[in-house]
């Protein structure tokens, strides 16, 4: 019938858009919420001798690579992106913002499966951040492992449990892993913090309808329509609507 975006990607030090992946049609593109964390300063120096200026000092090329790669990601080059963030890693591979940053353009990229080693040590480094654990638990959800891609989430919402994107992604999660029970708590808690999101009622109805709790799937969609009534499937939504309605 319809569907909705699922997934959010915090990028750490990535000043990128985070809802801009949000859609009103049918899909599974990855939602994503604005966060731009932990600035850097300016890198590259060296020191000279009498002879030759000496090699440039690891910690400000892997500064510098860091930034170039989150640059070339704003940009829209993908592949430059990758190729810093890669150097960066390799120059200091105990930065978790380096870590984290190329793991997650390996997910926007599909590549997720290349990511998950990234996204593990940059967790390892720092287990209190909530950005890194949800963007891990983004990684095993694009790999469909469920179970991992719960766990994630669930340490990102008990770190950050007034993010509705996290709340949202563990609804979805639950509900994929087959526990439905849990995913209404979480799709209600994302609603209850984001009353606004009206994809997010689109998938609570849905899973209320496999709850076969007809009546506050309805609820569900009507509310949706109060919020996009003008939106690309509002009358698919509708005539969805009307046949609920009738064989309630």
């Amino acid at each position: 019938m319809v569907g909705v975006a699922s997934g959010c990607v915090v990028l750490a030090g990535l000043a990128v858009m985070l809802a801009g992946d949000r859609q009103s049609s049918p899909s599974t593109t990855p939602t994503v919420v604005e966060a731009s964390r932990e600035p850097h300063g300016p890198a590259r120096s060296t020191t000279s001798s009498s002879r030759q200026a000496t090699a440039p000092d690891p910690a400000s090329t892997a500064v510098s690579d860091l930034i170039g790669g989150q640059q070339a990601y704003v940009s829209g080059n993908i592949d430059a992106s990758v190729q810093q963030l890669q150097a960066a890693v390799d120059a200091n591979p105990n930065d978790p913002r380096a870590l984290n940053d190329l793991g997650q353009v390996l997910v926007r990229t599909g590549r997720a499966r290349e990511a998950v080693a990234y996204l593990d040590k940059a967790v390892s480094l720092k287990p209190d951040s909530w950005a890194y654990q949800f963007n891990r638990a983004r990684a095993y959800e694009q790999l469909q492992q469920w179970g991992q891609a719960v766990d994630g989430y669930q340490v990102a919402a008990r770190l950050f449990p007034d993010d509705y994107a996290t709340q949202y992604n563990l609804a979805k999660a639950l509900q994929a892993s087959g526990d439905l029970s849990s995913a209404l708590t979480a799709y209600e808690k994302a609603i209850e913090l984001a009353p606004g999101q009206s994809d997010f009622q689109l998938s609570y109805g849905l899973a209320l309808e496999t709850a076969n709790r007809r009546q506050d799937a309805a609820a569900a969609y009507r509310r949706y329509l109060e919020l996009e009534p003008d939106s690309p499937q509002a009358e698919r939504v509708k005539a969805h609507l009307t046949a609920l309605e009738k064989a309630t």
